[in-house]
């Protein structure tokens, strides 16, 4: 078994997942305020210190990265096409992205995975239904120049949808009897909220909420006249009670009202109705917060630990290492 390094950088912190003889490790770092600007880094150089001091300080003997794009950075569509060649598929991917770029479609780089290739009455293919993604070559080689600088090789990057496949496949290989299930994911975030629904391990649709935990922080430091900064502190450790306040249960219930309407929406626009929710993200962390969700949906709701491989399951506060264990396991699944 290849052993790589799942990468996940997002917007607050930049996480870390691997495997050595002792098992999967989990390593995470905050990232300095403004870091990023609208999902562009502002400050390169200091990522590449963070990473380094990552690898160094966790002992990180592999070198191979698989890095997970965030749904931010990249543009993710299921695509039906007649048959063709992987040569002539490369070049008409960028035309099933017209609607969604503005610039350049020689700035960005395409991918695709089949779903399905369904044959006609004499065994030939008569379409082909795939899942495709475009990112711009920019990003991608500056996060493959960060990571080299730091001490990686990036050998494979994947967009988010394709990181919550990678988990919900090594779960269904355990739970066979639960293929077809109806299930979202759900990532609370510190910018946004991801919803992302699936049909077994077959992605089909996604939503992003602009809301998530940073907005918190603001209501906090709202309510004690601090900065932005002090308030996540207050927040972590519920200074003086704080995220009991009416305020604060305020954006509990206005991040359930929002995660409610996309369910809605999903259950309206398909035949089967959602049966499973996965929390994932820093918002699992926040008892008070978890416990508006409780009960806000009468779907069975499960953190996304349930997904993840066994050996895992033990470690502590890993509900945001959903995508850096999906790229560990993308590699390995090589």
């Amino acid at each position: 078994m290849a052993s790589y390094v799942g990468v996940d950088i997002g917007m607050g912190s930049v996480k870390l997942a691997f495997r050595d003889s002792h098992g999967v490790h989990l390593a995470s770092r905050a990232l300095p305020e403004n870091m990023m600007d609208e999902n562009d880094l502002v400050a390169p150089e200091t990522l590449v210190e963070i990473i380094a001091d990552m690898r160094k300080q966790e002992h990180v003997k592999h070198k191979d990265v698989v890095l997970v794009l965030g749904d931010n950075v990249t543009f993710f569509r299921h695509v039906t096409l007649p048959p063709m060649s992987d040569a002539e598929l490369k070049l008409n991917l960028p035309y099933e992205f017209r609607d969604y770029i503005d610039e350049d479609p020689g700035n960005y780089v395409y991918d695709y995975a089949v779903d399905e290739v369904p044959l006609d009455e004499d065994g030939k293919p008569e379409r082909l239904e795939l899942f495709a993604a475009a990112v711009s070559k920019k990003l991608l080689e500056e996060r493959a120049s960060i990571l080299r600088k730091a001490g990686f090789r990036l050998k494979i990057a994947i967009p988010s949808q394709m990181a919550y496949t990678r988990l919900l496949l090594d779960y269904l290989s355990r739970f066979p009897e639960e293929d077809g299930l109806h299930q979202v994911f759900i990532d609370i975030g510190y910018e946004r909220v991801s919803v992302h629904l699936f049909e077994g391990s077959k992605f089909k649709a996604s939503k992003t909420i602009d809301f998530g935990i940073r907005d918190l922080d603001m209501t906090i430091a709202d309510i004690k006249g601090v900065d932005r900064h002090v308030a996540s502190t207050y927040k972590d450790s519920n200074f003086e009670g704080v995220l009991d306040m009416p305020e604060c249960e305020g954006f509990y219930d206005r991040l359930c009202f929002e995660i409610n309407k996309v369910i809605n929406f999903y259950n309206f626009s398909n035949a089967e109705d959602v049966e499973r929710m996965y929390l994932m993200g820093g918002g699992v962390e926040i008892p008070q917060l978890m416990d508006v969700v409780v009960r806000s949906f009468p779907i069975p709701l499960e953190t996304v630990i349930i997904v993840m491989p066994p050996e895992v399951q033990k470690l502590e506060k890993i509900a945001s290492y959903g995508l850096a264990i999906a790229g560990m396991l993308e590699g390995e699944a090589v």
